[in-house]
């Protein structure tokens, strides 16, 4: 099973702060059946030298390979994108993918609104650079004016649409993300686990309370996580 979205690398954001808490995080992954997680840092444009970021990256990962070796999983690097205008041009926006591969995890978070300029800039990272934005925890941005402007995207796989399994664990369905369920717009599920403790990985009672929701959509879900954990894999090889 892929894990997409986690913050397992440490000392790097406001993830995993030692080895020893990545090696507890990783130990979660194994129990629930991960085999492959991607590491997406935090990464804000505003202050943050691209290559700086990338070197600590490095760094970290190099720290606990081993540690992924161990349990059986394969680690994948990737950061967590915030959004910011004109995104759509910024062609060194590759160096973040997954993998080095086509997805980008993007983050909405700190918005006021989701405008038709947002929805640009989004288009024009898949039709321009080519790269497929995932948006990351879309459930966050329920209450968003123009929320429903990303629905659109998901449904002409413009965009992928994931959401984090802790929200259904913790059983906060929205009315819109209900709406997404149904559609079956939801694309992936990811962990985005910080801490061992506080923001654990929560995968399987995700997956239990979205599959007491839609079979259907759950089966749909982890297929497409399967694809694509063969598809990153593939490419780091």
């Amino acid at each position: 099973m892929l894990d997409i979205h986690s913050h397992i690398l440490p000392a790097v954001d406001d993830g995993a702060k030692t080895v020893q808490e990545t090696a507890r995080l990783l130990a979660q992954m194994k129990e629930q059946g991960v085999t492959t997680v991607v590491a997406t840092p935090h990464f804000f444009p505003l202050g943050t030298v691209l290559d700086d970021f990338l070197c600590m990256r490095e760094t970290a990962a190099k720290e606990i390979l081993e540690l992924c070796r161990e349990q059986g999983i394969n680690l994948v690097l990737g950061a967590e994108v915030l959004y910011f205008g004109g995104i759509g041009k910024v062609e060194s926006m590759r160096r973040l993918t997954l993998g080095g591969g086509d997805y980008l995890l993007l983050e909405l978070l700190g918005l006021k609104k989701i405008d038709d300029r947002v929805i640009r800039d989004i288009e024009a990272l898949k039709n321009e650079v080519g790269i497929t934005p995932i948006i990351a925890h879309v459930e966050r941005y329920s209450r968003y004016r123009g929320y429903k402007k990303l629905f659109p995207l998901f449904e002409k796989g413009v965009a992928l649409c994931q959401i984090n399994a802790s929200f259904f664990a913790s059983k906060q369905e929205t009315r819109a993300v209900k709406k997404l369920i149904a559609t079956e717009l939801v694309s992936l599920l990811g962990s985005d686990c910080h801490s061992s403790v506080n923001r654990p990985v929560r995968l399987n009672t995700g997956i239990a309370a979205l599959r007491a929701i839609s079979s259907r959509q759950t089966r749909i879900i982890l297929q497409n996580g399967e694809k694509l954990e063969k598809e990153l894999i593939s490419i780091d090889k």
